[in-house]
């Protein structure tokens, strides 16, 4: 059992599609794929990140806080980058990477960031 974690309804026919020969169940927000699994523990979770309600970041510390989801596979699947989604939870105005970051990078975000 595959339970796929998607807000966005338009994304369940590209699922069933792709996973054809796989048994899915759907899920359109975290606080029910939880209740779920708490009645069966799947095989595996494909877990959009930016969940209507709470994140999908917040579904999976809830399954890592028990031992029997602590260990289902996670596959995220999502539209943007981890690093735009941490500045998002977290609401931070950007994040630069110091192993790239250019010195008029770093002048600009804080200019920007006090604008």
């Amino acid at each position: 059992m595959i339970y796929v974690i998607e807000d966005d309804r338009g994304w369940e026919d590209y699922y069933r599609r792709i996973l054809k020969s796989y048994d899915l169940e759907f899920f359109h927000d975290g606080v029910a794929a939880i209740a779920a699994m708490d009645e069966v523990v799947p095989d595996l979770v494909i877990l959009d990140i930016l969940l209507t309600g709470p994140t999908g970041f917040a579904v999976l510390n809830e399954m890592r806080s028990y031992p029997e989801l602590a260990k289902v596979p996670v596959l995220i699947v999502t539209s943007v980058t981890i690093r735009d989604v941490l500045a998002r939870q977290y609401g931070v105005v950007g994040i630069l990477d110091k192993g790239k970051m250019m010195p008029q990078e770093l002048l600009e975000a804080v200019q920007e960031a006090l604008a």
